[in-house]
């Protein structure tokens, strides 16, 4: 979808001669356009170093779902305490919400653990919403996935009578005396 749309607009880009990609590593664009055009991905390229991470990065960059989708569940196998917190760090960046739950399930029965390692220093710097959504999780075990979403009152169990309680719950009404 990226290049479609990119060599379907009237950008200068769509007519030059060729398309410069500059923040991709050649490695990692060689296995993109693999997947691009065979749907597959060099099984000895996920093994390398680092690579599973930048291919990651590339595919979300480049809307290919489904390598994406194949990068985190790969990134999911191999979770330990000593890569978990840079992994959340990544979850967050790509927009990988599988990669982001996997990880905050691991670190909820390791958390004093994961504290300890230097990539929790990562998911510090990454921000105070990173930080309190893991503590969130951790202390509540509430879902990443879910957070900020409505439900309807089938959903949520409720009959069509309690869910209009609920909702006259929220009105404001104001005083009289």
């Amino acid at each position: 979808p990226y290049f479609e749309g990119l060599f379907a607009s009237s950008m200068r880009d769509a007519d030059a001669e060729g398309l410069p990609i500059a923040d991709t590593e050649p490695d990692v664009l060689e296995q993109l356009l693999l997947w691009i055009y065979t749907g597959e991905v060099a099984e000895a390229a996920l093994q390398a170093k680092d690579m599973l991470e930048h291919l990651l990065m590339a595919a979300n960059r480049y809307e290919c779902n489904g390598l994406k989708l194949l990068c985190e569940a790969k990134l999911c196998e191999g979770l330990t305490v000593e890569n978990v917190a840079t992994r959340l760090v990544l979850a967050e960046q790509a927009e990988a919400d599988g990669l982001k739950e996997a990880c905050l399930e691991f670190i909820k029965p390791n958390a004093a653990a994961v504290m300890g390692t230097d990539g929790w220093k990562d998911v510090v710097s990454a921000g105070g919403e990173l930080v309190s959504e893991a503590m969130a999780f951790v202390v509540g075990g509430g879902s990443a996935a879910g957070k900020g979403k409505k439900r309807t009152a089938g959903e949520a169990g409720l009959s069509a009578q309690d869910a209009e309680v609920e909702e006259m719950r929220g009105w404001k009404v104001p005083r009289l005396r």
